[in-house]
């Protein structure tokens, strides 16, 4: 019986079944090479190479091509199993370029099902194992973008300039369609390839008591790759066992083109015996891939990397996340990590290991804070550091401490990542909606315990986050200035009413112990009398009620400014200058504030 599946070809009798997956704006056809190797080396083996929907101007969901990758293997593996045959496939082989090589290692994880502790994410139907997962002996990933991409240094100038153009066309269409373009869902942070990264984890971790998720991966890495930087094609924290092997004089699109006639410098085809093109060394790198048993490609891999990849620390049980927030460069968050650590190691808890993370993704002025792109670039870095930290501490629970654009990183990485986990949540001047859903979030196990400062004096959260949320145009809000309604509140989420002082009041040298307190332990503690308070004043309540009309006023004195230096009575080269002076002035101040 044959099957109607786009993109399936049945050869004979086989017991193999290879996938290939081709990259983001690209096609099958561009595959055609790579697939003629393939048929040269298994010349009974089934083939399905998908058309996917990843053009330059696609929406698509990952995870709906995922559903729709497993649906299709599905009933590959069924239609096989009902043509009399025991086991559908003895042997199969997940083969993906670029793109498609997030979408093999995303279609492994899932065809492995969800660990209690990584739950795939609710659209994708991977909650039990497919049987067919146990039969897939190894991924190949070509120039496969494994932490996503990004703008960089490492781009040649052309390619920078198009990336850039193309990551503003990409927000205009995120603005009207809703949602994302495909190719942001593999940015370098984003929630589909952060939780991909962390779904693999999880599934490495597990795989022995599985009995499954454990198959050989081979990376293969272009020599002269100019569109993903090295550190992006190589993840050496959920990649730390894959097998890399170099493709001689390949980029990041060439590297599958297996037939291009391009001579070998003399040297090279003297060492390769007898290859003479650039595509025939190619081909060899791929059938190795393809064919040599996991001793031998082992002792063929070189890590590509000056430095080893960390060692994981097993016996690590907890770790603090201290992140700071705007017009700020961190340095406190090394100094509430060590009191952390110093009150972890008085307690003497048997059994319990303390580490941190204090990384800082720089100074963030009050005018990129209000853009949403640039929010969201904040978020995805962090949840790469969260990535990298579970790969490092495989068995810790990790906790939070976050002042003004730290706490919205959290809130927003809980709601846009459904595997992100921390136990107990201190936030600090907090830019949070006072209406946040900490209760479905403490029902999905996200967290565990939550404590809220709220200042007496904080008047950043008033004039800024506080408008916002009045005007409801994003997701900001005042949880650092009004706390958190009750409506948000569960057992689980303790508010401080309120500490002495403004935006840092928190961050008070003098609350340090009772904030390491919370973390440790999950047990809210009362600051010391001297910054204790038991209202806020007329004052700071003011601009929380008025804060839209503030701006209104503000914005109306910027124009009526410019007005008054073009109605001068001066030469019009003279009126220029002055102009262009105050809105340089006039930016400077809203880009370092």
């Amino acid at each position: 019986m044959t099957i109607e599946i786009p993109g399936f070809k049945a050869r004979g009798h086989s017991k193999q079944l290879i996938v290939l997956l081709h990259a983001y704006m690209s096609s099958p056809q561009k595959l055609r090479s790579l697939q003629q190797v393939v048929e040269q080396e298994f010349p009974d083996a089934d083939l399905y190479i998908p058309t996917l929907p990843a053009s330059g101007s696609s929406i698509a969901r990952p995870t709906d091509i995922i559903n729709r990758l497993l649906d299709d293997i599905d009933n590959i593996v069924n239609n096989r199993q009902q043509a009399s045959q025991p086991m559908a496939y003895e042997k199969i082989l997940l083969i993906g370029h670029s793109l498609g090589a997030l979408l093999a290692r995303k279609l492994y994880i899932c065809a492995c099902g969800e660990t209690p502790t990584a739950p795939i994410e609710e659209e994708i139907s991977a909650h039990t194992p497919r049987l067919w997962a146990e039969q897939v002996e190894r991924i190949i990933l070509l120039a496969g973008m494994n932490r996503g991409w990004r703008i960089s240094h490492h781009l040649s100038v052309i390619n920078a300039i198009l990336w850039t153009i193309g990551t503003l066309w990409g927000n205009i269409l995120w603005l009207f369609c809703g949602r994302p373009p495909l190719i942001f869902t593999i940015r370098k942070g984003a929630a589909f390839i952060t939780q991909l990264r962390i779904h693999w984890i999880h599934m490495r971790n597990s795989a022995k008591e599985r009995n499954r998720g454990s198959a050989l991966t081979i990376q293969l890495l272009g020599s002269i790759d100019d569109m993903v930087s090295p550190q992006d094609n190589i993840d050496l924290v959920s990649g730390h066992d894959f097998v890399y092997l170099d493709v001689p004089y390949s980029g990041h699109a060439n590297v599958i083109n297996m037939d291009d006639p391009s001579a070998l410098p003399s040297i090279d085809a003297e060492m390769s015996k007898g290859v003479k093109t650039v595509g025939a060394a190619r081909a060899e790198v791929f059938k190795n891939a393809l064919l040599k048993s996991k001793d031998l490609l082992i002792q063929e891999s070189i890590i590509p990397s000056d430095l080893p990849p960390e060692k994981q620390r097993h016996n690590v049980t907890d770790v603090a996340f201290v992140i700071h927030g705007i017009r700020d460069k961190g340095y406190w968050t090394h100094k509430i990590a060590r009191r952390i650590l110093l009150l972890a190691r008085k307690q003497k808890i048997e059994g319990v290991v303390y580490a941190t993370e204090t990384s800082s993704y720089g100074y963030f002025p009050m005018l990129p804070f209000l853009l949403p792109t640039k929010r969201r670039e904040k978020v995805e870095w962090m949840m790469d550091q969260y990535a990298e930290a579970l790969a490092l501490y495989p068995n810790a629970q990790f906790s939070f401490v976050g002042h003004s654009n730290g706490t919205y990183l959290l809130t927003r990485a809980l709601r846009d990542y459904p595997v992100c986990r921390f136990k107990n949540v201190v936030l600090a001047g907090s830019v949070v909606r006072t209406r946040y859903d900490w209760k479905s979030v403490i029902a999905k196990g996200q967290v565990k315990n939550v404590l809220n400062y709220v200042a007496t004096a904080d008047w950043v959260v008033a004039f800024f986050p506080r408008a916002i949320q009045m005007l409801r145009i994003q997701d900001l809000g005042s949880a650092g200035h009004d706390g958190f309604q009750a409506n948000a509140l569960t057992p689980q989420v303790g508010q401080v009413k309120y500490v002495k002082g403004g935006h840092g009041a928190a961050l008070n040298e003098a609350n340090w112990d009772a904030i390491a307190h919370f973390v440790l332990t999950g047990n809210p503690q009362h600051p010391p009398p001297s910054i204790q308070s038991t209202r806020q004043s007329w004052l700071i309540k003011l601009p929380g009620f008025v804060a839209p009309l503030i701006w209104l006023v503000i914005l109306a004195l910027i124009v009526l400014a410019c007005r008054s230096i073009w109605c001068l009575q001066i030469l019009e080269w003279q009126k220029t200058l002055l102009l262009v002076a105050f809105s340089g002035a006039l930016w400077k101040l809203i880009t370092v504030l």
